[in-house]
């Protein structure tokens, strides 16, 4: 029973280690960045946009960028005809992307637009994140 337990728990762990979870939050992004030791990453989208959906759907089904993304950021999706967006950052078209560091400061150039999972994963990885 034990065993049959444990596999469940390990089969549950894989299967949400590969979602990409969002927060509403830059300032609970913040408080969850400092205390995992990550980065943050803000997706700024907008209903109807075929870039975000793409980038959502297949891009971020990817299990080695889902992987990459979940051990080094904490993830904001903001909505931005509907959320509150801070005025130190811009969309520059949809998906507009932000790499903040722990304390909300932004890490290099934002990235506009989507590609492919192998792409982004390559660009994220070219910014020098420092926790």
């Amino acid at each position: 029973m034990k065993k049959l337990l444990l596999f469940l728990l390990v089969l549950i762990s894989l299967i949400h280690g590969n979602e990409v979870n969002y927060l509403k939050n830059i300032e609970t992004a913040k408080e969850k960045a400092v205390q995992d030791n990550k980065s943050i990453l803000i997706m700024l989208t907008q209903e109807g946009c075929p870039t975000c959906e793409y980038i959502e759907e297949v891009a971020f089904d990817d299990a080695n960028l889902v992987s990459y993304l979940n051990a080094n950021f904490i993830l904001v999706k903001l909505d931005i005809n509907n959320d509150r967006i801070p005025p130190y950052i811009k969309a520059y078209g949809t998906p507009t992307f932000y790499i903040l560091n722990q304390h909300g400061e932004k890490i290099g150039r934002q990235i506009v637009g989507g590609g492919t999972a192998e792409a982004f994963l390559k660009l994220l990885q070219s910014y020098k994140i420092k926790h």
